[in-house]
């Protein structure tokens, strides 16, 4: 009998047998597949990011100071120049707007496990020094605090406080040259030590109860009606006064016959000095003096000087110059006498 163009039971046989070989060929590769991706995925994730997270470095200043930082961290402008000193090699570099870290692998500079990275970014170029052995200059700053120093005034009020002189702190400086190796400190020495003297802070207070500047601006005079009153400031200080007197004012200054620069209770003459009849005014009386022609207003004076033709009602006022005694001439004036 004829069996061409039909398949006996032996063919078919065989033709299972390769087909599973074929599939279990197939199952094989896809299982190599699947352990070669898990394995690079593996590679990627434990190497990767230790190369993004960067090395610790030490960013220098113009003083030559150090602080810590991290090279992934700090960043460099696009065509800014730079300056990398590895061991023997000198390389001059221009920035392409990335990391340290990233410059350094750019550039193939990869330090060992005992160098240190120090980075200038004061510098022009920006210095980058890869070393085992890196020294900087510290600075310690102490602050010498300014003292304030009062200097009493007795012919100023009480709340009259001027500065003569503005303090200023001093500052102490040491400098420290420190040495690190295999990225410790090993060395640290005091090189350098200075100063700057602080300036005390002088103030002129007045030590006078009841009274104001020869030239305190007055907003009101209250009178009462048993003669006392209140002399108001127009910064809003009050000063009371005892009595009005009515009283002929003359002028004096030094040069006039007899007149000197002291007067006759020890004090330098000046404006707001006045001479008085003693019997009537004691040296020391705090005065208050204004004219009844409202022209001048001498303002707040001190009974602080006398002479021979000064009694009976009568004052002499203090000018610094001639002209302005003659401006003056005689004129009658209200003196208030202060508590």
């Amino acid at each position: 009998m004829f069996t061409h163009g039909r398949l006996t039971q032996g063919d078919i046989v065989r033709r299972l047998i390769a087909a599973g070989m074929l599939l279990a060929l197939l199952v094989l590769i896809a299982l190599l597949r699947a352990s070669n991706t898990e394995a690079s995925a593996a590679y990627l994730e434990e190497d990767v990011p230790e190369e993004a997270a960067g090395i610790e470095i030490f960013l220098t200043g113009e003083n030559g100071s150090a602080v810590r930082g991290n090279s992934a961290e700090v960043e460099l402008a696009q065509g800014q120049n730079v300056s990398i000193h590895w061991g023997e090699t000198d390389l001059f570099v221009t920035a392409h707007d990335e990391t340290v870290s990233e410059l350094l692998a750019r550039m193939l500079v990869e330090p060992g496990p005992l160098d240190m990275v120090a980075v200038d970014l004061t510098a022009d170029p920006v210095e980058i020094l890869v070393d085992s052995e890196l020294t900087f200059y510290e600075q310690e700053q102490e602050v010498v605090k300014s003292n304030i120093i009062y200097v009493d005034n007795n012919i100023l009020p009480t709340w009259s406080e001027t500065v003569l002189q503005q303090g200023q702190d001093g500052v102490k400086t040491q400098v420290y040259e420190v040495i690190y190796s295999q990225g410790k400190e090993v060395s640290r020495q005091l090189v350098e030590e200075s100063a700057t003297e602080a300036v005390d802070t002088v103030i002129e207070r007045g030590t006078l109860e009841n009274f104001a500047p020869n030239d305190a601006k007055v907003a009101d005079i209250i009178t009462n009606a048993d003669g006392t009153g209140t002399i108001v400031l127009e910064n809003g200080q009050e000063v009371t006064f005892n009595s009005a007197l009515t009283m002929k004012a003359t002028a004096y200054t030094t040069g006039d016959p007899g007149v000197g620069t002291i007067t006759a209770s020890g004090t330098t003459v000046r404006v707001g000095t006045v001479a008085v009849d003693r019997r009537q005014i004691p040296f020391g009386t705090k005065l208050y003096v204004v004219s009844n022609d409202g022209a001048y207003l001498y303002g707040f004076s001190i009974a602080e000087d006398t002479g021979g033709s000064i009694k009976n009602n009568r004052i002499d006022l203090y000018f610094n110059t001639a002209q302005e005694c003659i401006n003056f001439g005689v004129r009658t004036c209200t003196v208030y006498v202060l508590d």
